[in-house]
């Protein structure tokens, strides 16, 4: 039941990014009553417009050369609740064997199960196990500011604290609790395509260059790029235009500026490099100029024992044999994913970023167990 009683005071902080509202200081007073070392690391970022509390919690077993270390990775911050809940969607509220309110799903009933169920773990078995287990949660997620979880992770990396294997307690579940696992996540990159032409008249052709002409031809060639496919594990690439913006509303007016922003998602088969040249030598054709940045590249878990084991303790509980998918979106695992290995297993993810967000109180508990059951597989299978 510790899940629940965390989860709660949890939801009870309205932690809309940027604002912690005391949900760093809940789940550490929690940690070091089961005896963890914490660390509450604020990072500011250099122009001091911005800072994001983070947390880095560690609990170490016996010492030995070569011992496995276990990181849970989280992120305490929801987005903003919006209109039109049945109830107070920060009021932690229990109905109809449901628990309602923004951030239950994405993801602070994560947090919850994963954080008790090290509780549970090390009330059982003290310091007698072979490694550590470090938990890592981030005040910053939902907006991806470089205070948050990159911040965290290179703080780790300098005081040499990264474990060597994360969950992510992301959602992840499709229908039923235990049903998918995300082994993996597609990169992505964001292109914002500009052209500069002359204003003019629509009468007379001569006189000016229609940028948004170019601008339509670009998205017109990306949309229909023939994007090769040969690694099945990802979903096959996609580029999807999310924002067209001219400087002109007139109709018998051409603009002299216009833009598009693309996000493109990408398995292995493609590099960020590498789509930034198909890009460049697409917009060459129609003089588009070109800025890119990367949200994170495509990874993988390829370390099966790490996969197999919380199959396992998956299937111990719910009796479900999970799916290993390498769809979805983006999380902070893309930060992480080149110093460990890497896997993403939740709660459901059907009413994240709703209104009346909700997951089954049974779900919570048996996530809990799952956690748990993994990490005693984890250190001593």
């Amino acid at each position: 039941m510790k899940a629940i009683s965390l989860c709660s005071d949890l939801m009870k902080c309205k932690s809309v990014t940027p604002h912690d509202d005391g949900a760093i200081s809940v789940i550490d007073c929690f940690l070091r009553s089961c005896g963890f070392e914490t660390k509450m690391l604020t990072f500011v970022s250099s122009d001091k417009s911005n800072a994001v509390v983070n947390l880095f919690a560690n609990f170490d077993g016996r010492s030995a050369e070569g011992a496995p270390s276990l990181g849970f990775l989280g992120h305490s911050d929801v987005v903003p609740a919006g209109d039109g809940w049945d109830t107070d969607p920060f009021g932690a509220v229990q109905n109809d064997g449901y628990l309602v309110g923004r951030g239950i799903a994405d993801m602070k009933g994560g947090i919850a199960a994963f954080c008790s169920a090290a509780a549970n773990f090390v009330r059982k078995r003290g310091h007698d196990f072979s490694g550590a287990i470090k938990i890592l949660i981030t005040g910053d997620e939902e907006v991806g500011s470089p205070e948050g979880a990159r911040s965290l992770i290179n703080w780790c990396c300098e005081n040499n604290q990264l474990p060597m294997d994360c969950i992510i307690g992301e959602p992840s579940s499709k229908i039923m609790l235990g049903d998918r696992i995300y082994v993996g996540h597609r990169g992505s990159l964001n292109v914002k395509a500009k052209s500069v032409g002359k204003q003019g008249h629509v009468a007379y052709p001569a006189g000016y260059i229609n940028s948004l002409a170019n601008v339509c031809k670009f998205v017109a060639n990306i949309l229909d790029y023939e994007w090769k496919y040969k690694d099945h594990r990802f979903p096959k690439t996609n580029a999807e235009p999310t924002l067209l913006f001219t400087t002109n509303y007139a109709a018998n007016v051409v603009p002299d500026l216009s833009s598009v922003n693309i996000n493109v998602r990408f398995g292995s088969d493609y590099s960020a490099e590498g789509l930034k040249r198909i890009f460049t030598e697409i917009a060459a054709r129609f003089g588009v100029e070109l800025e890119f940045e990367l949200n994170g590249n495509a990874y993988y878990c390829y370390d099966q024992r790490l996969v197999s084991l919380l199959a396992s303790a998956i299937e111990s509980i719910t009796g479900i044999s999970p799916q290993f998918s390498a769809a979805g979106g983006t999380s902070d695992g893309r930060y992480m994913a080149s110093h460990c290995n890497i896997i993403e297993f939740g709660v459901q993810d059907a009413t994240i970023h709703q209104k009346n967000e909700k997951i089954k109180i049974d779900d919570l508990l048996n996530l809990e167990r799952i956690y748990e059951t993994f990490m005693d597989k984890y250190f001593f299978n």
